[in-house]
C-alpha cells in the first residue's frame, strides 16, 4: 500500500531539481539578453531626457538605458578617446555636426528631437533691468557664460557676442564660465549672477527663479537637439528604437511638457 506513495515521492524529487535547474536557466536567459545602451546627452536636455528614459524602459523592460549628461564637446571628446557609446544627443546641431565630420555618429540616424532659441536669462523680476545684449556690457551687472569649446551653448553665446561687437564688453562682466547647461543655468537659479546667455527652455528649470529676455532675430539662430547612433554602437537596433520613442508622439510631449519646443519656433 506504501508503494505508490514512494513513488510519488520518487518522482517528486526528482522533478524539483529539474525544474529548479529549467527555472535558473529561463531566468538566466532573461538577464543575458537585456542589452544596456550608454547615451552621452547634453544636460540642455537633461529633464525631459530623465523622464523619457523612465518610461521607456517601462515599456522596453529588456532595454537599460545609462545615460551620461555634460557639456556636448566634452562628452564628444570622451567617446572618441574610449571608443564607446551607442548614443550621442548634444545640446546643439553644431555639436552632431562636427561628430559626423569626425566619423563618431552616423549621418543616416540622426533625428531632431526638440528646437532650443537662445535668450537672456535673468533673476526673476530682472531686478537689474536687463533688456539687451548692451545691458550684459553695463557696470555693476555680473555675467556667467557657458564655457566655449566644451559646451555648445558657449559656442553659441560666443557666436551671438562676436556678431553683435559686444564680446570683449560682455567678457569684463562675467564672473564665471560654467563646462555644462546645467551648471550655467544653476547660476541663475541659485543667484549668482545677474545674467546669463542660456537656453529658453532654462525658464521652465527654475519657473520662480528664471524671467527670460528676448532677443531679436537678427542676433540669433534657432538650434536644435539631435540624437543619432554612435559609430561604436554593438547594439543599434536597439539604440534605433530608443531615438525613435524620442521623437515619437510620446517622447516629444515629455519634452513639451518641459517646457521645450518640439517644431521649429518662430522668432520674432
Amino acid at each position: 500500500m506504501c508503494y505508490p506513495r514512494r513513488v510519488a515521492l520518487w518522482l517528486l524529487a526528482v522533478a524539483l531539481p529539474v525544474g529548479l535547474t529549467l527555472l535558473t536557466s529561463t531566468v538566466s536567459s532573461a538577464k543575458a539578453e537585456q542589452v544596456r545602451l550608454t547615451a552621452f546627452v547634453g544636460s540642455a536636455s537633461k529633464p525631459p531626457a530623465q523622464e523619457a528614459k523612465l518610461v521607456f524602459e517601462k515599456s522596453h523592460p529588456n532595454i537599460v538605458v545609462d545615460m551620461t549628461f555634460g557639456g556636448s564637446g566634452t562628452l564628444l571628446n570622451q567617446m572618441k578617446l574610449e571608443e564607446m557609446g551607442d548614443i550621442y544627443m548634444p545640446g546643439s546641431d553644431d555639436y552632431m555636426e562636427k561628430a559626423e565630420s569626425q566619423k563618431v555618429t552616423l549621418p543616416r540616424t540622426r533625428k531632431i528631437i526638440a528646437y532650443l532659441v537662445p535668450t537672456i536669462c535673468v533673476q526673476h523680476g530682472n531686478p537689474k533691468k536687463i533688456r539687451t545684449l548692451q545691458d550684459l556690457a553695463r557696470p555693476g551687472v555680473t555675467v556667467g557664460l557657458a564655457k566655449a569649446g566644451a559646451v555648445c551653448l558657449g559656442d553659441v553665446t560666443d557666436e551671438i557676442l562676436r556678431k553683435a561687437g559686444l564680446e570683449a564688453q560682455v567678457k569684463k562682466n562675467c564672473i564665471n564660465y560654467a563646462t555644462s547647461c546645467e551648471l550655467t543655468q544653476q547660476m541663475i537659479q541659485l543667484g549668482e549672477v545677474d545674467a546669463i546667455v542660456g537656453w529658453d527652455s532654462f525658464k521652465s528649470w527654475a519657473p520662480d527663479k528664471t524671467d527670460i529676455v528676448w532677443l531679436p532675430a537678427k542676433q540669433i539662430r534657432v538650434r536644435n537637439i539631435p540624437a543619432a547612433v554612435a559609430v561604436y554602437s554593438q547594439h543599434r537596433k536597439e539604440a534605433e528604437e530608443f531615438i525613435s520613442f524620442l521623437t515619437s508622439g510620446k517622447g516629444k510631449a515629455i519634452f513639451s511638457k518641459h517646457g521645450y519646443s518640439v517644431k521649429p519656433p518662430k522668432v520674432k
